[in-house]
């Protein structure tokens, strides 16, 4: 299967969240890329390593920020994002324990497809609050300031 780049539909409207969905398909491209190429183990234990530092990370922020935009369907969300993260930390485990197998092309490919239906269907859903939020979580954004979306 081949990988999925950024492109506009993955936009969420918040620059940091923005950048985590840019991070994060990043790094599935280099998983990806790690196992295509034949490297080693400790480097691909160390992508899914980060990979997974790295969901958890971005799914507390992104739950902040939803909270802080009082997007009316987190609880939801945050399942979805504990479904997914227990997903990739159980990969990470399994594969750092020696199971080799666990990290089939099969496994990638539904962390890909997880994540980019994740991205462009339910964080889309949060789109119109979040644009609210500054990127740090704290209020209106410019975009609202200057007369759009208020809060």
């Amino acid at each position: 299967m081949a990988w999925v780049a950024w492109n506009e539909s993955y936009r969420v409207g918040n620059t940091l969240l923005d950048s985590d969905h840019r991070i994060l398909l990043d790094l599935m491209a280099q998983l990806y890329d790690a196992m295509e190429t034949g490297q080693s183990r400790d480097v691909i234990g160390s992508v899914v390593g980060v990979l997974a530092e790295y969901v958890g990370h971005h799914f507390r922020r992104e739950e902040a920020i939803m909270k802080a935009a009082g997007f009316p369907d987190l609880d939801r969300h945050r399942t979805e994002h504990h479904d997914l993260e227990r997903q990739v930390v159980d990969v990470r485990d399994r594969y750092q324990a020696g199971e080799r197998g666990v990290l089939g092309q099969d496994v990638v490919d539904l962390l890909k497809n997880w994540l980019t239906e994740h991205i462009l269907v339910s964080d889309n859903s949060y789109k119109p609050w979040v644009e609210r939020v500054d990127s740090d979580g704290s209020g209106p954004s410019k975009m609202a300031e200057r007369g759009g979306i208020q809060s």
